[in-house]
């Protein structure tokens, strides 16, 4: 459990340093980058949405790679997921913002007014709170009954259509920012990037490495390799696969709560459903990299962003997911598997 945190902490981390820097939000849109093109001399369009692609895979992988974990040791396509991004951002939002707020059905408002540096960790612990509640209250329940996998499925679908309502009916129908100074940006060769875009890189990076880690070299990452491999024999071998299927829970929200604060702050503001607008880029990335392999998250979040920021130098920026999906379509005839699954034999 303590090596699991490790994520979180190194994410705490990161944050702070996005602060010191002057923590500020960044616009990155298909329209700034082609505008920077413009003015610029020194900006490559292909390049700059080539570099662009990267982060933003970076941060669909930091989402994808919980998604994908969930797949591997339940079984489950959790559609709900996509909810999660967007509440670690909103309740970062909560915590941060100036501006007065309040619960559900109280009559009455307060500030809560937090720094960033102390609310982005707690959004993240808050979240990775609500994956442990998940999964106590209706995930563990369903499994321990033997319900079906659809209808685990279409269970999610409700908690994500309650959810997504729920934020709603509590943050309101439009987007809000999480900081609201704008960060300069600066010219680095061909790429024009501000501060808050490249901490935002090194967060994801160190955190999906984290990841790596706690998979790899630890014996609670051995173990929920175990699970993913062979739920029964993993039982068998005394590996409490309940309690190993609570901490991918964990870890997935937290993840995705990170992935929420990083893109609010990189598109310069998050709306109530922007997390479900987000879910088919992450099943697509689950997908591509090969369903339940957690390295094949990255590679396909990454290969998804790359492909839909790319598109737009010769497409309308309308069609750039359209583009990624159909990569996705197109590799999948080639490979059922995805790019590191491994093929399975039926019959």
């Amino acid at each position: 459990m303590l090596r699991a945190a490790l994520v979180f902490v190194v994410a705490a981390v990161g944050i702070t340093a996005i602060l010191s820097m002057g923590g500020t939000a960044q616009a990155a849109t298909e329209t700034e980058a082609v505008t920077t093109a413009a003015t610029s001399g020194g900006t490559n369009l292909l390049i700059q949405n080539l570099f662009n692609g990267i982060v933003f895979g970076l941060l669909l992988a930091l989402a994808s790679v919980g998604l994908s974990l969930i797949y591997g040791t339940t079984g489950l396509s959790n559609f709900a997921h996509g909810e999660m991004v967007t509440f670690g951002a909103m309740i970062t939002y909560f915590l941060a913002t100036p501006q007065a707020v309040s619960f559900p059905l109280l009559p009455f408002e307060f500030t809560v007014n937090w720094p960033f540096w102390l609310a982005a960790p707690a959004g993240i612990a808050i979240a990775t709170a609500l994956g442990w509640v998940q999964d106590k209250i209706i995930w563990s329940q369903l499994r321990r009954r033997r319900v079906a996998m659809i209808q685990q499925m279409i269970v999610s679908i409700g908690l994500s259509l309650a959810l997504v309502n729920f934020i709603q009916w509590w943050m309101g129908g439009r987007p809000v920012r999480l900081v609201t100074s704008i960060d300069p940006r600066k010219q680095y060769g061909p790429i024009s990037v501000g501060n808050v875009t490249l901490i935002s890189m090194v967060i994801a990076i160190v955190a999906l490495l984290a990841v790596a880690f706690f998979l790899q070299r630890t014996r609670l990452g051995r173990a929920t390799r175990a699970v993913s491999d062979n739920p029964a024999l993993a039982s068998a071998s005394g590996i409490k696969v309940d309690s190993i299927i609570r901490i991918v829970w964990m870890m997935a929200a937290g993840l995705a709560a990170l992935g929420g604060i990083l893109l609010a702050l990189y598109q310069q503001g998050i709306g109530f459903d922007d997390g479900t607008k987000l879910l088919m880029m992450m099943f697509a990335a689950v997908t591509l990299g090969g369903l339940g392999h957690p390295y094949g998250a990255l590679v396909g979040s990454l290969i998804i962003g790359v492909v839909a920021e790319v598109s737009t130098v010769w497409l309308p920026p309308d069609l750039k997911f359209a583009t990624a999906l159909g990569i996705l379509i197109i590799v999948l005839l080639v490979r059922p598997q995805g790019i590191l699954g491994k093929a399975e034999r039926v019959g």
